[in-house]
């Protein structure tokens, strides 16, 4: 018996288990139209469009390239998803004895060709079969038609247009050691030292980590809305003058990306010229999201910490010979208390969270002298807020002078020991006190009327509420 259950056991682990893989790779090897065909051993792919062009396709070192019509990078996705397409293209009927191949949509010539080594196979694509879902398709030299599901055809019904890398610039971002821009009237350059990134032109500066990596982003990932492979004169003239330029280095200063966008519009278009000199469309509004100020590539961050790391903070207000100073505690359940006058409940934790990565959005001047200081409310500060962390005597984690709101502008704000005078968003004024008035109008905690107070109670002992 014990023979017995482990011959039997073997039986249906050799057959059920591991042989059902088998059978089932070589039931789908027997449905393929070209079961000799392997996808990663395709070199080259002729398709009819579906706007009715003669396409090839040629696998190189770098990758996909169109060869026909013309010679362009291709999208390395869409070719890989031809080539499996044709490969792995499995029929679920064979007509070994066909009607007259019209029948099936099926007399013309070869809609795609896929050649591998010496090899070469050819599929022509028919009509789709009104109910069932699946289309005739006929391979060259093999007298059968056979029924495909439709689906997998789509890889083989592309334009042109659907063939092309649409990646307008192609490059590592890691290896960007130097950055150039120009666009009409100015321009920056920045270089890459270490890890950190420093203006050099127009100025030696610290610069905006966030902006110069947003910048390499929708670079990397601007894609064109169109083509153009036979410019004419309006359209070559407008890059005499170039809207927007980007110049990419890396390593030896060997150029890794450069754009030029037009100076003249193409309706909601622009043409710019791409990785290796080729024409694309992008989109107007792309052009406008990428940064055209120097400011926008200045470092503007005023304070930044961990908000869970704050244990304390100190408001200091100065106004008309008045001077208060607002102590703040966290208590070990996590509220806030002020002395000597009370914040409004939410209040802190708002302050804390808009001072944990404060930006200033523009900068007013490099810097200014006491008397230009002192008419933004910045000499002495209107209002000065520190933020600490546990330990008396500790460094802040946070300092900032805020001075007076100007219309258009925003809140004068300055860094101590900082020359720049920054421009903050004016609509922080809800959430940042920027002055002994801001503070008792907005912030401190108002206290409730003794009338209310009585009728509070009173309404409590009627409820049978207890008296606290």
């Amino acid at each position: 018996m014990a023979i017995v259950v482990a011959v039997l056991g073997a039986f249906i682990w050799f057959w059920e288990v591991e042989g059902a893989d088998e059978r089932a790779a070589a039931e789908q090897t027997e449905k393929e139209i070209f079961a000799d065909l392997k996808a990663e051993e395709v070199t080259s792919l002729w398709l009819k469009t579906t706007d009715d062009q003669a396409v090839r396709l040629e696998r190189t070192a770098e990758g996909w390239a169109l060869r026909e019509p013309l010679e362009f990078p291709a999208d390395g996705t869409a070719a890989d998803a031809l080539a499996d397409a044709v490969a792995d293209l499995v029929t679920d009927k064979v007509f070994d004895d066909p009607e007259p191949l019209e029948n099936y949509g099926l007399a013309g010539e070869p809609d795609v060709r896929a050649a591998a080594g010496e090899g070469e196979v050819a599929l022509t694509l028919g009509d789709s079969i009104p109910t069932g879902g699946n289309s005739y398709v006929k391979a060259e030299g093999d007298a059968r038609v056979f029924t495909v599901p439709t689906y997998r055809l789509g890889a083989m019904r592309k334009s042109l247009s659907d063939l092309r890398d649409s990646r307008v610039l192609d490059f590592d971002r890691d290896a960007v050691r130097d950055v150039e821009v120009t666009w009409v009237g100015g321009g920056v350059a920045l270089a890459k030292e270490g890890e950190v990134w420093r203006l050099r032109k127009p100025l030696d500066a610290e610069a905006n980590e966030s902006a110069i990596s947003g910048l390499l982003s929708d670079l990397r990932f601007l894609r064109a809305e169109g083509y153009v492979d036979e410019p004419d004169e309006a359209q070559a003239a407008a890059f005499e003058s170039p809207a927007y330029g980007v110049i990419l280095r890396g390593e030896g200063d060997a150029i890794l990306a450069d754009l030029q966008v037009a100076s003249a519009a193409n309706g909601s278009n622009r043409v710019a010229k791409g990785r290796d000199g080729y024409l694309y469309e992008i989109a107007e509004s792309r052009l406008d999201n990428l940064p055209r100020t120097v400011v926008a590539y200045r470092f503007k961050e005023l304070s930044r910490f961990e908000v869970n790391d704050a244990a304390r903070f100190e408001l200091r207000f100065r106004d008309a010979g008045e001077d208060l100073t607002i102590q703040a505690r966290q208590t070990e359940q996590g509220a806030w208390e002020t002395e000597p006058e009370a914040l409004a409940p939410g209040k802190a934790s708002r302050l804390l969270s808009e001072l944990s990565g404060l930006e200033a959005l523009d900068i007013a001047a490099e810097s200014m002298g006491e008397n230009e200081l002192a008419a933004l409310g910045l000499s002495p500060p209107s209002a000065t807020l520190r933020v600490f962390s546990e330990g008396e005597g500790s460094e802040p984690l946070a300092e900032l002078h805020l001075g007076r709101i100007e219309a258009g502008r925003g809140i004068a704000a300055q860094r101590p020991e900082d020359p720049i005078v920054y421009w903050l968003d004016g609509a922080l004024a809800e959430h940042l006190p920027v002055s002994l008035e801001a503070w008792r109008n907005r912030f401190m905690a108002k206290e409730t009327p003794p009338e209310v107070l009585e009728e509070d109670s009173s309404e409590g002992a009627e409820e049978g509420a207890p008296e606290e």
